[in-house]
């Protein structure tokens, strides 16, 4: 089951005394209706009920998709104490060992999402985004990052597979999109499995543009 608390919050704009609800963890198997407010953000919104003052307020989260064997934990300030933590429990209890994840963004949060429910390895998607940066140098802005969305399969006779991959600028998402024929990415996950700089050596990290450089 997913797990709730709540917590006094006082509003920034009229200093009316209310409530908070926080998601301490989101089980989208169990609750499924949770994944869409996670994916458009407004679980960690909040609206006063005095003057309706709308504002989001960034709190942990930790995301479990029992279906699909992940947990993503959403820190925008604690994923080094989170991973510490994750990988001590982890190294007493066999048995709840997973895919685990931390992040520290909400885009970072969804593209994890995508990642793991299409069953892909989120190293070597952070490799297929370091080669797009440094093929399509043109089309994608020195500001900008790439966010995994969806694996397209087309053509009938002979189905060949595509990654999708959006913009995204200050944050917010963009309409151009990038795609990357999945040979690049399955070439990328032999490459994993020969290298040991790109094998994890702890149960929960945030797997990121960073970690990438500091195993290259």
């Amino acid at each position: 089951m997913s797990s709730i608390s709540t917590k006094p919050f006082t509003c920034p704009e009229c200093g009316h005394k209310g409530e908070f609800k926080m998601y301490n963890s989101v089980n989208v198997t169990l609750d499924p209706k949770l994944k869409d407010r996670v994916l458009n953000g407004d679980i960690f919104d909040w609206t006063c009920p005095k003057c309706g003052e709308s504002l989001s307020v960034r709190y942990n989260l930790l995301y479990h998709d029992m279906d699909n064997k992940f947990q993503i934990y959403y820190s925008p300030t604690e994923c080094e104490r989170l991973n510490k933590k994750m990988n001590e429990m982890l190294a007493k209890y066999p048995g709840m060992r997973k895919t685990v994840r931390t992040v520290d963004s909400l885009n970072a949060l969804r593209e994890k999402i995508y990642v793991f429910e299409e069953g892909l390895n989120d190293i070597a998607i952070e490799l297929s985004k370091l080669f797009l940066k440094n093929v399509e140098k043109e089309s994608i802005e020195p500001n900008s990052e790439l966010r995994f969305e969806q694996l397209i399969v087309y053509g009938k006779d002979t189905p060949k597979e595509q990654l999708l991959f959006r913009k995204i600028i200050d944050n917010q998402p963009q309409k151009g999109m990038i795609l990357l024929e999945k040979i690049y990415y399955d070439n990328f996950v032999k490459d994993i499995a020969t290298n040991d700089n790109f094998k994890m050596r702890n149960y929960c990290e945030t797997i990121d543009e960073e970690w990438i450089y500091n195993h290259i």
